[in-house]
């Protein structure tokens, strides 16, 4: 039995996604972003907290062209923040939340209308261990 391209590119991205590496890699055009991404609610906020310097997502969907809320819990006691970039070189910079040390503190940010794509986020005080992918749709 043949199996289908798709499915193993489809399994790759699962791999990856499940992977403790603080590496991702960008979706193949076409294909929708993961069900485990934290997704914006009817009110365009998604929920993301941070716990023992990782995420609770290592990838976020919001809206195109509909600005949105980042509302981010620090439940440790070390400072974060998020940030978010047009993509993973961060040479063009949309966010950068004020960093504030948790536990259980929570900050809303406010992120403008962005154009469909992919768009790369992180903590900038702890970038190599806590990062992940915006997909906007």
């Amino acid at each position: 039995m043949k199996i289908p391209p798709i499915v193993f590119a489809s399994l790759a991205l699962v791999l990856a996604a499940c992977s403790s590496s603080a590496e991702w890699t960008p979706l193949p055009s076409g294909v929708e972003p993961p069900a485990y991404c934290a997704h914006a609610d009817a009110s365009n906020v998604i929920s993301i907290s941070a716990n023992n310097l990782k995420f609770s997502a290592r990838c976020m969907v919001a809206p195109a062209g509909i600005a949105f809320v980042v509302r981010f819990t620090n439940n440790e006691s070390a400072q974060h923040d998020v940030a978010i970039y047009r993509d993973r070189a961060m040479t063009t910079k949309y966010l950068e939340g004020d960093s504030f040390t948790g536990p259980s503190v929570t900050k809303d940010y406010q992120v403008p209308a962005l154009p469909a794509g992919e768009y790369y986020f992180d903590c900038t005080i702890h970038p190599s261990d806590m990062n992940g992918a915006l997909y906007v749709r």
